[in-house]
């Protein structure tokens, strides 16, 4: 998936930065339910707009790969990765009590491909983490991800699965943390 050139003119220091943008086309297919504020489908309309003005040219445009239950389990609990994977909408019902545990209901529902748009999301931003520290780009992109109020071990907040977090953690295996 990959598109044009992979750098912003430069800016005020005279440096091109290079840019790294994750996009799957999949992602605006995934649907929180009708009413709920979250839409996925946004993603799609603002990639549109990229293409429009001419932007993707300066970009590396990258299909993220999807994390890993091994990835996921970086921060979040096995048994409620194991729990993202195994719901759907038909199999809820029969799983109140996990629904209940794992705060998954109103702001966080059930819907069709809830897991594979978990490791869309979480894949770009790992993904952006893992160019940045080889030093590919300068900048990262992924406006599928930022979904950072998911727990450890429960959803919150429209997320499932805290990408900033796995990001994070990535970008420590190479950048320390000074001590204040």
């Amino acid at each position: 998936m990959e598109s044009g050139g992979n750098s912003l003119p430069s800016g005020p220091d005279g440096v091109k930065r290079k840019v790294s943008y994750f996009y799957d086309p999949e992602v605006g297919n995934y649907y929180y339910g009708q009413g709920h504020p979250m839409k996925p489908h946004r993603i799609r309309m603002t990639h549109a707009l990229l293409a429009h003005y001419g932007l993707l040219q300066h970009m590396q445009v990258l299909k993220p790969t999807a994390a890993k239950d091994r990835d996921l389990c970086k921060f979040h609990a096995d048994d409620y990765v194991a729990f993202l994977r195994g719901i759907t909408p038909e199999t809820q019902q029969d799983q109140l009590r996990q629904l209940k545990r794992f705060n998954v209901g109103e702001d966080c529902p059930v819907f069709d491909g809830l897991y594979s748009f978990c490791q869309t999301y979480a894949g770009g931003s790992v993904g952006g983490a893992l160019k940045l520290n080889h030093g590919v780009c300068d900048i990262a992109i992924n406006w599928a991800g930022g979904l950072h109020h998911a727990k450890k071990c429960e959803a919150s907040g429209f997320c499932y699965v805290n990408d900033i977090v796995l990001a994070i953690l990535e970008l420590l295996k190479i950048h320390e943390v000074s001590q204040i």
